[in-house]
């Protein structure tokens, strides 16, 4: 494992190594505050593993990512970056669950990570630093009140407002794909809006609505490709699993009646496809007119949200320090 001297007269946080965990696949990056990404490489994640498993893993990985970055006489990073798909409690920097790793229970993820690393680590829930990533390189402004949804691994909201992200004790807040569907009842394969929208819930309806169109070793990245494709069955699915999703934001949008509603990775990819029935979705279902309904966008970062979203936690935290 590397070790960095830090130079005295170089900036804290000018060089970051960011990790993005979720159930899918761990991402590693070496980037700068400005959002330029020198290298990145990523692995599967070691769902059914323990957590120390993980640590090692990325321990790993990060050494080739440094081996590659040096080669091009880059520097060592200054601070480790990480968003991680879970309950995360930025209170206690305690991981206490994540829904897709059963065997992680009350993990010190920060620490952890500090003394293989030996450098700061910030860490943010995935949604979080997703909306952490909008502020910085997005549409979004830190003056006003933003509401940002993540669909990967599973639905997850992140409020931020008065200058600050919303959070609570544990880190249980934002789990909206936790809420049940009254529509599908008598389907024991579709319980919550997590089986409808998130991207693996994406793949589990195209399964229920035509299941001889997709191949058995289909993964949730084919039904965004086939949407970009125009595949028919791919747009009805993807619409279908848009309107229920906006139907169900409409409590959300009364509490809380953001500025901006931002839709993020991946099925900001969609476009039109899930932007328009959704945000009509919305506006039936909370009856608010054009000018009450908050600003509804798909993120501008693109394919590059994951890597942003690595980065962001760091970026953010060290210039609160030097404000």
């Amino acid at each position: 494992m590397f070790r960095n001297q830090k130079s005295s007269n170089r900036p804290a946080g000018n060089f970051i190594l960011g990790i993005n965990i979720d159930s899918d696949r761990v991402l590693l990056v070496y980037g700068s505050p400005t959002g330029t990404i020198s290298e990145r490489l990523s692995f599967p994640s070691p769902r059914q593993e323990n957590f120390q498993t993980l640590l090692s893993e990325i321990s790993s990985h990060a050494d080739r990512l440094l081996m590659i970055t040096q080669a091009q006489r880059l520097p060592l990073p200054d601070v480790i970056s990480v968003s991680v798909s879970g309950n995360y409690d930025t209170q206690t920097n305690i991981l206490t669950s994540a829904a897709d790793f059963p065997q992680w229970k009350s993990e010190p993820l920060r620490s952890q990570l500090g003394l293989r690393f030996n450098l700061p680590v910030y860490v943010e829930s995935k949604a979080d630093a997703g909306l952490l990533a909008e502020l910085l390189f997005g549409s979004v402004s830190d003056q006003e009140q933003t509401v940002y949804v993540s669909f990967q691994p599973r639905i997850r909201v992140a409020i931020f407002g008065n200058g600050k992200l919303y959070s609570t004790s544990g880190g249980l807040s934002g789990a909206i794909g936790n809420v049940r569907l009254r529509d599908f009842a008598d389907d024991d394969q579709i319980v919550h809006l997590n089986d409808v929208a998130s991207s693996a819930g994406l793949l589990k309806l195209a399964r229920l609505r035509h299941p001889n169109h997709w191949e058995d070793e289909a993964v949730p990245d084919d039904i965004v490709n086939c949407v970009l494709s125009a595949d028919p069955y791919g747009i009805e699915v993807v619409e279908e699993a848009a309107r229920i999703f906006g139907r169900e934001l409409q409590t959300l949008i009364h509490v809380l009646r953001p500025t901006n509603f931002v839709v993020g990775y991946p099925l900001n990819l969609l476009g039109e496809h899930w932007m328009q029935p959704m945000s009509e979705a919305i506006s039936n279902t909370t009856g608010l007119g054009s000018g009450q309904l908050p600003r509804i966008v798909a993120s501008a970062l693109g394919t590059r949200q994951p890597e942003l979203e690595a980065i962001a936690p760091a970026i953010m935290a060290v210039r609160s320090q030097t404000q």
